[in-house]
């Protein structure tokens, strides 16, 4: 502190900021830890690794491993800086912010796990629907809906490097924290941030057809072939419809609202850096990837 010049005053200690690093370390740390573990339990068993529709969970898996570990990096990180007395008056030059690897992987898990969630949605809606069609052409759909899914990520990833690009060149220099307000795009953030809500609400919405569609078949008498489905095929189903109100509760709202209160802070001038309660909001979506892995454990015994 002798070293600070004599006008230096404390950093002003953001508390919400302070109260989500403490959130998503744990939430975070858990969420990779045990999400990894369900990625190994598939992947290391051949009779699991083969089935089709546990590709879709191992995908959805991977996605959540990736964004607890960006939280929990992130959190260990950050936390020091917003707690500190001199933290805001370190700094870091744009490139070297968007490199540190919470950065680059928050990219890319952002739209990758709420994306995901609609796709195993619609695998499942189709898998009730059009049990035939569906047994036939599973394998090529669910790997047709992946690489879409995160081919969309990866672009979005590196999308996110022009405006530190654009900083760098410009020569501007960033606080050391390297928080995303101020190192990426507002405008592609809030547009990321509405999609992904969107895509998670959208989600449960179909869930919730599904569950509605499947009660319809339970309650009719007989069948024809179009409507035969493997009970397998319905095990799976209600596992995903578990996790369709999970995402609702643990995603879909904290995102959705998030958005807006995050939108309204910056349009007040409040928190123009969102770290106020909508960016708190969505740490909580870490409950949903680490739930993920009790639902579908529980759902399905054998992983």
């Amino acid at each position: 502190s002798s070293l600070l010049p004599t006008s230096f005053t404390p950093c002003k200690k953001n508390q919400f900021n302070i109260l989500k690093q403490q959130i998503s370390l744990p939430l975070g740390g858990l969420a990779f830890l045990l999400n990894a573990v369900l990625l190994l339990s598939v992947l290391l068993k051949k009779r699991l690794r083969i089935r089709y529709e546990y590709r879709l969970m191992v995908a959805l898996s991977f996605a959540d491993f990736s964004e607890g570990l960006a939280s929990f990096i992130g959190a260990a990180y950050r936390l020091p800086f917003y707690m500190s007395d001199d933290g805001c008056y370190q700094f870091a030059a744009p490139l070297n912010c968007m490199a540190l690897p919470q950065n680059i992987i928050w990219r890319f898990s952002d739209t990758a796990t709420a994306f995901m969630l609609v796709t195993i949605a619609l695998d499942r809606y189709m898998a009730i629907s059009f049990p035939v069609f569906y047994s036939k052409n599973s394998s090529k759909l669910n790997i047709a809906m992946i690489s879409f899914v995160y081919g969309v990520s990866i672009l979005c990833m590196f999308y996110a490097w022009i405006m530190p690009i654009q900083l760098q060149i410009s020569g501007k220099m960033l606080q050391k924290v390297c928080s995303t307000g101020g190192l990426i795009d507002p405008v592609y953030t809030i547009v990321i941030k509405y999609a992904t809500g969107a895509a998670s609400a959208l989600s449960a919405l179909i869930h919730a057809a599904v569950t509605y569609k499947r009660a319809k078949q339970i309650k009719s008498k007989g069948g024809n072939k179009e409507q035969f489905i493997t009970r397998r095929e319905i095990k799976f189903t209600i596992t995903t419809m578990i996790k369709g109100a999970s995402t609702i509760m643990f995603d879909s709202i904290p995102r959705v609202y998030g958005v807006y209160a995050m939108i309204q802070e910056q349009m007040t001038g409040e928190n123009p850096q969102s770290e106020g309660f909508g960016s708190f909001l969505f740490a909580i979506t870490n409950l949903n990837s680490l739930l993920n892995v009790f639902i579908y454990a529980g759902g399905q015994p054998e992983v």
